[in-house]
């Protein structure tokens, strides 16, 4: 009886239409984008240079006040001694004792690991 039930929904699902071929599938998504396109109210020269105006100083002042905040946090933390610039060590270089100019150092080893 199961077995009866299952091929009932299978034939149902496949009643149903299925998906469409790749191609027509292409060409309803193509018309559909035309058709919402022709719905679209777009804005005209003056509001679009107004809008335009106004993001780009809202991204001024985001970037100003971004700014201003991690100037003062660096402030704040170099003073109470949280955070220290990278101090520059230097080291003074050691003359070559081999003399050969290579920067490599060969030291002599023991041929007796023992020691003995």
């Amino acid at each position: 009886m199961a077995k009866k039930d299952s091929k009932k929904s299978r034939s149902k699902k496949s009643d149903k239409g299925g998906k469409k071929p790749f191609f027509t599938r292409i060409k309803n998504f193509f018309s559909n984008l035309i058709t919402e396109l022709k719905r679209v109210v777009w804005p005209d020269k003056k509001k679009l240079k107004q809008n335009t105006a106004t993001v780009l100083v809202i991204i001024i002042a985001a970037a100003a006040l971004i700014w201003a905040f991690d100037t003062l946090i660096n402030f704040i933390l170099t003073s109470t001694g949280f955070y220290a610039p990278a101090t520059e060590v230097t080291e003074t270089a050691a003359t070559d004792p081999d003399g050969d100019e290579s920067g490599v150092t060969v030291l002599p080893t023991d041929t007796d690991p023992a020691g003995d």
